[in-house]
């Protein structure tokens, strides 16, 4: 029996890290992809998020080490639904926070979580008609820092990891025919901190992707497919 439990355990691993090998490497295809590990100002492409502290980028000084990821696709405005892109852009946020509120990170949070606003702030019924302004929390540990018409910027609010801090960017850009729907993070920490931050760790980092790719690419799909 024990032979058997662990035979079944084995098989049932190996399967899953397949398949997610998988999925990571057809959802790489397609999207647009960028990652950066090191001083921020060293990235090959410089981030949009607005609300970054000066001292990430001002100063070439090597006093912060950060964690970039960059993930963005493309599409014709032909093919989207309205003409409204600020309305679709929300829509998409929505949509996007609500999924995330059901992957197992969130569901940990979710679990950890305290106030009525914490709890809150993972309701399906909540996320699905947030405007998402400035000071409002999601999923936990978002909290609205910035907000305009084609973007929002959440700070991440990580408890027992103070020495990290970090920003989430859900944006839109419209570049001739075409409109980019893009989705970024960024975490940093102070060079001389020894701790890692959990983009640090390979495992994490992939998983990380795998969330991040899959929710822009299947987002800008469900705003093709919305009905005008």
């Amino acid at each position: 029996m024990l032979r058997l439990i662990f035979t079944t355990t084995t098989i049932i691993t190996t399967s899953t890290a397949i398949y997610l090998y998988t999925f990571h490497a057809r959802l790489s295809k397609r999207i647009t992809h960028i990652s950066h590990h090191g001083p921020l100002t060293k990235a090959p492409v410089k981030p949009s998020i607005q609300s970054l502290p000066p001292q990430l980028s001002n100063n070439d000084s090597n006093d912060f080490i950060t964690l970039y990821d960059r993930a963005s696709k493309c599409i014709p405005l032909s093919t989207l639904p309205s003409p409204d892109i600020p309305h679709l852009f929300t829509n998409l946020v929505r949509r996007n926070m609500t999924a995330f509120s059901r992957f197992p990170q969130a569901l940990l949070l979710a679990m950890a979580s305290k106030t009525s606003e914490q709890k809150r702030s993972f309701k399906k019924e909540y996320l699905a008609t947030s405007d998402f302004e400035v000071g409002d929390l999601v999923c936990g540990v978002y909290r609205v820092v910035s907000r305009s018409a084609d973007r929002v910027e959440f700070e991440m609010a990580m408890e027992k990891m103070e020495f990290v801090q970090g920003r989430l960017g859900i944006s839109y850009r419209e570049e001739g025919g075409n409109v980019v729907f893009c989705s970024e993070t960024v975490m940093w920490k102070r060079a001389d901190e020894g701790r890692k931050m959990p983009l640090e760790r390979g495992v994490v980092r992939w998983l990380h992707e795998i969330a991040s790719w899959w929710l822009i690419d299947s987002g800008v799909r469900y705003l093709v497919d919305l009905e005008g």
